[in-house]
């Protein structure tokens, strides 16, 4: 049985993709607790401990504010979170098994324009590229987009928001499974949203 780790498995996301997988998996979803995608040292040792056959990049971390009057700190954290963790973990794992896919978890943030979002925009952007890079350097890696999810995250953020406007994560964890099966090219970026998922599943 492979072996799938999850990062930020304590998410929505996260959840629904271990529902939708386990019983044909070996399925890992470390949290912050376990896993801390920013510490160089800790990814590595986890890796050295848990062999790995699939790697979700799906930690994140979101603060919307003006780059005039952010907390840079926090700016920082969207990035290191989003961007270098998706690095970090991926080159502690391929450091101990070249043959690994990895599937990054992009956002529809990454080729859509949120004037206060600009520190998740740029690192998701960056993930985006770096899976096409990855690629082009002999790795079996894809980057799949969710659009505007329901999420305890998102409903934190937009508290307001109509739910039935929103992809399911469940949904979304279908398409992760396609993912999985070798559905898509090495290096593509799927973008999956409440009016797409349908088609990109049937």
């Amino acid at each position: 049985m492979k072996t799938i780790v999850i990062t930020g498995g304590n998410g929505d996301i996260a959840q629904a993709i271990k529902r939708e997988l386990e019983g044909e998996y070996h399925i890992l979803t470390p949290g912050k607790e376990l896993l801390d995608v920013t510490d160089v040292v800790k990814a590595d040792r986890y890796f050295e401990e848990n062999r790995t056959d699939i790697l979700i990049n799906n930690a994140g971390y979101v603060m919307p504010m003006s780059i005039a009057e952010c907390d840079i700190d926090s700016e920082k954290k969207t990035l290191e979170v989003n961007l270098f963790g998706t690095f970090n973990c991926t080159a502690a794992l391929l450091k101990k098994n070249r043959e690994a896919k990895i599937i990054n978890i992009g956002s529809s943030a990454a080729t859509k324009v949120h004037g206060t979002w600009s520190a998740y925009c740029a690192a998701k952007a960056g993930v985006v590229m770096a899976t096409q890079c990855w690629a082009a350097d002999g790795f079996d890696v894809i980057c799949i987009s969710p659009g505007r999810t329901a999420t305890k995250m998102r409903r934190g953020l937009f508290p307001q928001e109509d739910q039935g406007t929103l992809l399911q994560a469940e949904d979304f964890a279908k398409v992760i499974r396609l993912a999985i099966e070798d559905r898509y090219q090495k290096g593509e970026h799927i973008n999956v949203n409440k009016d797409n998922v349908e088609e990109l599943l049937h």
